[in-house]
């Protein structure tokens, strides 16, 4: 419940521009945090599951690992390139590597990472919580574009979203 009210809350105070507030965005920054941490920690508490070798295994393990290097890679591919993953202290626009492919493959990773983490353990309450998972990451996503990186880079930041997907690659047909 708490999840849907934070992506309500977030996406209320977007709309309405309230998000230009430094203290405001990062209070939602811990809030997303501290449920992201809760839902990490869901599996480990008793509910209706189900045990499945192809699921929790051979799909959920290799989700969650290639999840997690598509979270933590992005990250050391933009220090490399001598910027930040702190909105409030990007240098400049990356659109080579990882972040050539998509705008956000941190999210994307999370995401996957998530999904793997619930199969692994094969945790049914927690694959309900995936599509709000997912719902938060957009809500997220966008208000990082159009009140941070929108503002900052202006039309360059345009441009780039013409050419790279958010989540999934664009497919770009030949000529």
């Amino acid at each position: 419940m708490a999840l849907v009210i934070l992506i309500v809350a977030s996406w209320l105070l977007a709309k309405s521009g309230r998000l230009e507030n430094k203290l405001l965005r990062n209070c939602f920054v811990v809030a997303g945090a501290s449920l992201g941490f809760f839902a990490f920690a869901l599996p480990l508490f008793e509910q209706p599951s189900f045990h499945n070798i192809v699921l929790n295994y051979v799909i959920g393990v290799p989700l969650a690992v290639f999840g997690l290097i598509g979270r933590v890679y992005p990250m050391i591919y933009l220090r490399k390139r001598g910027t930040t993953t702190t909105l409030n202290e990007v240098a400049r626009i990356v659109d080579t590597g990882p972040y050539g492919i998509v705008r956000h493959p941190q999210y994307a990773g999370g995401i996957l990472f998530i999904i793997g983490w619930f199969l692994i353990w094969g945790a049914i309450y927690c694959l309900y919580l995936v599509p709000l998972f997912v719902l938060l990451a957009i809500v997220q996503a966008f208000i990082e574009e159009k009140y941070i990186l929108e503002k900052e880079f202006g039309d360059e930041y345009r441009e780039y979203k013409k050419k790279v997907g958010m989540f999934f690659p664009k497919i770009r047909r030949r000529k």
